[in-house]
């Protein structure tokens, strides 16, 4: 694997994660509040196929992001991308890894397993990262640049 320095991006991709899942939320919750149906608590409900909408959004806004452009919404705003560990964008199966991971260590506990993953891994990854073989780093970084380094450690 060769690899320049991986800098540490722990706090850029905490507000990135929050950036995008808030703009997820908000769409879930206005998505429930324009076309759900009454329900007997009070609120409202969406049911049948109708309630896959809000997670086509996410895969959309996530998963397919990261594939076409190899960055979602809030990665883009803190200047950061996700690579494979061949300095590639992301496959879809990558991707999708990476996303189906967020369970585990974002949507429950708000980033806190994710962001200490990433401060104490060799690469600054995530579990997500590191079982799609992906890395989350500056816009600019190549791996074919000057200060290369060949430097893995087990």
């Amino acid at each position: 694997m060769l690899l320049n320095k991986i800098e540490d991006k722990s706090v850029m991709r905490f507000f990135s994660g929050a950036i995008d899942y808030v703009i997820i939320c908000a769409f879930t919750f206005g998505y429930i509040m324009l076309f759900g149906k009454p329900n007997s608590e009070g609120g409202k409900s969406v049911t049948g196929l109708p309630a896959l909408v809000p997670m086509l959004f996410w895969f959309c806004w996530l998963v397919l992001s990261e594939v076409f452009f190899g960055t979602t919404f809030g990665h883009h705003v803190n200047g950061l991308k996700v690579v494979s560990m061949e300095g590639e964008k992301p496959s879809f199966s990558q991707s999708l890894r990476r996303r189906l991971s967020d369970v585990i260590e974002i949507t429950w506990c708000f980033g806190l397993v994710a962001f200490l993953i990433i401060k104490n891994s060799q690469f600054h990854q995530r579990l997500g990262d590191i079982w799609a073989k992906n890395l989350v780093v500056d816009k600019h970084f190549a791996l074919n640049a000057p200060n290369f380094e060949f430097e893995v450690t087990p």
